[in-house]
């Protein structure tokens, strides 16, 4: 589709060209073509074949609502021109392969517009999905700032401490808690500081590579970022991804390094903490060490050395930001929703990240395609409380249906705002959905012409039926998979991780994605579409979702390791299998013996076998002379000893053997080569 239109752009449309861009380019999923100011349509005939005004005359208001959608002959309908010149004007302009059912955009449409002198309605910033909530926004009131905690971002590498930080802060068994050791949600808490009695908020965010999205979605609505690092491993892989998502995010930057307690001696202290402080610096980590304002601070959280120190250095910090936000009894709610999971007893809940305003029962939050009227709010403790303050996280009750994390979170009048701001959002959501489908028909009666074309030229359309059977048989084949969650963070980051596994033969594909245990919808999705359903941290499941009647197969796991390297082995074991011939016996044919049996001359060489161990089932192939030239490849028809038959006959012992299909064109001298056939591995 053309790019977003712009002042510019117009200006060259309508013949006054810019130095800076003399030239338009035009691109479409289906063609793409470049052509200069001078080229752009002139004003078409209207009328039936008359004449329109010049464009230097007062542009004609538009009697008409400018649809979102309108083929080519319907707009030639409202313009009151022929469609063959409509046609015509629209391939000076770049456009390929159009026809009447040509459907053009309502950007296209006012160009085109534009072109034959209207006036187009004054319309203000265009709406979509992600920006369609900016006006429930209240506006700026400086008037209103009060200074809040710091909301504080945990990161690093996994098993460098971050978890062990957090058991500290919260005083509380965490890493127990976590199925192999490592954090697979967002964690949010609040702690007092022990000396200037301060509070700090925290977030946790994952540590496995899977969990990216979460991670950016820490690094993004945090305001420092305390990075991990152990003193044994130092600068490690997710601890060079962590450091790209904080440069990114423009947060300011604490390095904690861990596990301080590891060296025995200061000595040794001393050169290991060098060495990360170096390896921080390669980084390009402005450390005060070289002049810069990145604290460096060594602790160990196992013992709680200068752990009081990295939460007063949160708070200097903070407060040389003079973090703050808006909170007055009119100030409306904002914030961001950490994690979403629907819970026994309590329904539907999201925990909410308060940025600004005081979050009370009652209110009306919107979020994404859902909203709420907070029935209940519960703390970290699961404590109830009546309200949450800027920077605190809160475990909202009351949402209609699940939100999903790192929505943003707005706070409007009452319900009837809500709703119809919903709506508003699906119906933009539903508009960029049925864009998709508009270029896709576009695309497909661009090809329906093309293969007309062909046609017309006596190509053979069964050919063409062919070609595509063969791509559509070379394409890779998709093996498909239901996602079930605990909550919908671990949903999202289990969906990335699969999205896209496998290779040009065999790729993964991820049906639906829901939190929550499997239930009847689930079974059936997963029989229509041939899935599997992977269970994330859901627990036991009942007995009838486990040994469902549709017999579906449902795994469960506790570990997101586990569960990606089970699933690389679902599209390993879907690989085409390869194989290899492993000769088992070499066989010479020494003599030939020939029989008659009920009139008919049998004939049968008469062997030695070699090496190894030729068998009855054994696959062989005769092979003659020095250069190996193959006479025979197949199977054995009869093996036998003396008169008898036998299964197998090994080194160093004679057989009389016949072969399939009747082959006798074998010669004293040639070689039997018993050989089987040997699955390769195969890896994505």
């Amino acid at each position: 589709m053309w790019k977003r239109s712009t002042p510019q752009i117009f200006s060259i449309l309508r013949g006054r060209a810019t130095k800076s861009c003399p030239l338009i380019t035009i691109s479409s999923p289906v063609w793409t073509r470049s052509i200069s100011y001078s080229n752009v349509i002139q004003a078409p005939k209207g009328n039936r074949g008359k004449k329109t005004k010049k464009s230097s005359e007062k542009p004609k208001p538009v009697n008409f609502i400018i649809p979102n959608y309108l083929s080519v002959d319907k707009l030639s309908n409202l313009l009151n021109c022929r469609v063959t010149d409509l046609i015509k004007d629209l391939g000076k302009l770049g456009f390929k392969d159009v026809t009447n059912k040509y459907i053009l955009t309502k950007e296209y449409i006012e160009l085109i517009l534009q072109e034959y002198n209207y006036e187009l309605p004054n319309s203000n910033l265009e709406l979509n999905s992600s920006n369609v909530y900016d006006s429930l926004k209240q506006a700026a009131n400086p008037n209103n700032l009060e200074k809040r905690p710091p909301v504080v971002t945990i990161m690093g590498h996994i098993d460098h401490g971050k978890t062990t930080i957090i058991d500290h802060l919260r005083k509380s068994s965490v890493v127990d808690q976590e199925h192999g050791g490592i954090t697979q949600h967002i964690g949010a808490f609040q702690v007092i500081t022990p000396i200037s009695k301060k509070k700090i908020t925290f977030l946790d965010t994952p540590g496995h590579a899977a969990f990216l999205k979460m991670r950016e979605r820490g690094a993004n609505i945090t305001d420092i970022i305390i990075l991990v690092v152990s003193i044994e491993d130092s600068i490690m892989p997710q601890t060079i991804e962590a450091i790209k998502h904080i440069k990114n995010s423009g947060n300011e930057l604490i390095v904690a390094i861990t596990k301080i307690d590891k060296a025995t001696t200061p000595r040794e202290r001393e050169r290991m903490l060098e060495k990360v402080t170096n390896d921080l610096i390669a980084q390009e980590i402005p450390v005060e060490k070289i002049g810069g304002d990145v604290q460096v601070i060594p602790i160990s959280a196992r013992t709680g050395e200068n752990m009081d120190l990295l939460e007063e250095s949160i708070i200097a910090l903070s407060d040389l930001m003079d973090i703050r936000s808006e909170n007055s009894k009119s100030t409306m709610v904002e914030g961001w929703v950490l994690e979403s999971q629907v819970k026994k007893m309590m329904g539907n809940v999201g925990t909410v990240l308060v940025k600004k305003g005081t979050l009370r029962k009652g209110d009306i939050l919107v979020c994404g395609n859902t909203y709420c009227k907070v029935k209940n709010m519960l703390t970290e403790s699961h404590n109830q409380t009546n309200e949450a303050l800027p920077s605190q996280a809160i475990t909202v009750l009351g949402w209609k249906d699940l939100p999903i994390a790192g929505d943003e979170v707005i706070q409007v009048p009452n319900e009837s705002i809500a709703k119809k701001s919903i709506s508003r959002r699906l119906t933009l959501i539903k508009s960029e959905n049925d864009m998709q489908t508009v270029l896709k028909l576009n695309e497909q009666n661009a090809q329906e012409k093309l293969e007309k074309e062909k046609n017309d030229i006596d190509e053979d359309e069964d050919e063409d039926d062919i070609d595509e059977h063969v791509v559509e048989e070379t394409g890779p084949k998709k093996i498909n998979f239901i996602i079930k969650a605990d909550v919908s963070g671990s949903a999202e980051a289990i969906k990335d991780s699969l999205t896209g596994l496998g290779n040009n033969e065999v790729e993964s594909y991820i049906v639906s994605t829901s939190v929550g245990n499997p239930n009847e919808s689930d079974l059936k999705m997963a029989k229509i579409t041939d899935s599997k359903i992977l269970c994330f941290n859901l627990g036991s499941l009942p007995s009838d979702i486990v040994n469902n009647k549709e017999g579906i197969e449902i795994r469960q796991y506790n570990v997101i390791y586990k569960l990606i390297e089970d699933v690389t082995e679902i599209l390993t074991n879907n690989l085409a299998p390869i194989y290899e011939n492993k000769n088992t016996a070499t066989v010479e044919i020494r003599e030939i013996f020939n029989y008659s049996l009920k009139k008919k001359q049998l004939k049968v060489a008469g062997c030695k076998v070699i090496n190894g161990k030729i068998t009855r089932n054994s696959l062989v192939k005769v092979v003659r002379g020095d250069e190996q030239n193959q006479v025979y490849d197949g199977r054995l028809s009869t093996l036998k000893q003396g008169k008898d038959d036998t299964a197998e006959v090994s080194k160093g012992k004679e057989c009389g053997i016949t072969f399939q299909k009747n082959f006798d064109s074998y010669q004293p001298g040639d070689k039997i080569i018993a050989y089987e056939k040997v699955k390769v591995q195969r890896y994505l």
